[in-house]
C-alpha cells in the first residue's frame, strides 16, 4: 500500500498546506488518484515507473506540480510502513 499526500504551496514556496491524504494499493492507482485530484496539473513526471524507481531508491516520490491556473502543489507518494 502507498500513502498519497497532496499539499498546496504558497507562491513563494515557503508554506505547505496539506490538502488531501489518501491511500492506494499500487503505484498505478496512486498516480491515477493524483491525476484525478489535479486534472489540470502537468503530471507528465508522474509515471508509474518513475514513481516506483524513486520509491525504491529513496523511499518516496516527491514532485511539485503547477495547475493550469497557476496554483502549485507538492505531491508525495510513499509506501505505508
Amino acid at each position: 500500500m502507498f500513502r498519497i499526500v497532496i499539499s498546496r504551496l504558497t507562491h513563494d514556496g515557503l508554506h505547505v498546506t496539506p490538502e488531501q491524504h489518501r491511500t492506494a494499493m499500487s503505484v498505478d492507482e496512486a498516480v491515477l488518484a493524483v491525476r484525478q485530484h489535479l486534472p489540470t496539473a502537468d503530471t507528465g513526471a508522474l509515471r508509474g515507473d518513475a514513481v516506483q524507481t524513486s520509491v525504491n531508491r529513496v523511499n518516496d516520490f516527491r514532485r511539485d506540480v503547477r495547475t493550469g491556473d497557476g496554483d502549485r502543489f507538492r505531491v508525495v507518494i510513499a509506501p505505508m510502513m
